[in-house]
């Protein structure tokens, strides 16, 4: 186990899908990729809440007309919304917008810019242990940081919400368009497949960097629209606050049922060689992201189905 997963919407959902009853390979396939974030569900909750929803809609009344519709309907939105973060989802969009603009109304006036280390802390932690940004949005109502210290006036938390919700809108008419039709998770929340040089690439000397740039469409594999997020079994974690780009995935998929005659299935995020050359370098990309498990046979009569009859012997030098 690693401190990437502090939040409990992963072991929630794991407990509410598990406790359905007996699952087999079908149903732990769903669950290894399910999108669906019980975070939605609690931030319903708060909007709602008797000391909550009256003020909140105050807020929004007291915004510039503008603001006041946007907001409106990212709130009505957001209440309607399952969880489901699916790649496809106009809503899922929103939502993820909302916690992008929520993080950043609560703290950025306190410890930004964004180059400043207050605010690095600030997002790095919630990438691997608590999250200020989800700890704020589902209570903390006298915390300093939901006054703005950029404007004369004392906020609190209902008039950052309320600006929140109508910047969530804002943010996804800039990047997607006026048309809420084309308005999709997965146009906002990308993967990409990146190589070890690219990795490297910003710890090098300037020349290195821009040759590692010229071919990094050769190395590399994507963008790919992704669903989920940090808090979803099929986790696709980003930067909250920062971007959308997802920076953490499940690498390898096993499951073991063994009441099968070959009981294991499985497969890993890229492809099995490292030379970008290889028609195995990406080949399991696609299967990754549409679930096309593969078998790894124990018997000796299914091995040649899977892995095929060419064998490659390694033999030590002198032998």
């Amino acid at each position: 186990l690693s401190s990437s997963w502090y939040g409990p919407e992963r072991y929630e959902r794991l407990a509410e899908l598990a406790g359905r009853g007996k699952h087999d390979t079908r149903s732990t396939i769903a669950m290894q990729y399910d999108q669906v974030t019980p975070f939605a569900a609690k931030l319903r909750a708060m909007f709602e809440a008797p000391g909550m929803a009256g003020p909140l809609r105050q807020a929004i009344d007291a915004l510039p007309a503008a603001e006041r519709s946007k907001a409106r309907e990212a709130l009505d939105r957001l209440l309607a919304f399952d969880g489901k973060l699916a790649a496809d989802s106009a809503n899922a969009a929103l939502y993820g917008a909302f916690l992008h603009e929520s993080a950043r109304h609560i703290f950025l006036d306190e410890l930004g810019p964004e180059d400043s280390p207050a605010w690095r802390a600030l997002v790095q932690t919630a990438n691997t242990s608590y999250s200020a940004q989800a700890d704020h949005l589902l209570g903390r109502e006298d915390s300093p940081f939901w006054n703005d210290q950029r404007t004369a006036q004392s906020e609190d938390k209902p008039a950052i919400l309320a600006r929140s919700l109508a910047a969530a809108v804002s943010l996804l008419e800039t990047r997607l368009g006026n048309e809420r039709s084309a308005w999709q998770w997965g146009k906002l929340h990308t993967a990409r497949w990146t190589s070890g040089a690219t990795q490297l690439a910003p710890h090098m000397a300037a020349g290195q960097r821009s040759r590692i740039h010229a071919i990094g469409n050769y190395l590399d594999r994507g963008p790919y629209a992704m669903g989920g997020d940090h808090s979803t079994l099929n986790a696709s974690a980003y930067h909250l606050g920062t971007d959308f780009d997802t920076w953490l995935i499940p690498a390898m998929r096993i499951i073991v049922d063994f009441g099968l005659d070959e009981p294991m299935i499985g497969l890993n995020s890229s492809g099995q060689s490292g030379n970008p050359a290889s028609p195995h370098y990406a080949d399991g990309i696609e299967a990754w992201l549409k679930a096309q498990y593969l078998s790894f046979p124990f018997k000796t009569g299914n091995l040649d189905k899977v892995y095929g009859t060419q064998r490659l012997l390694l033999t030590p030098a002198g032998k």
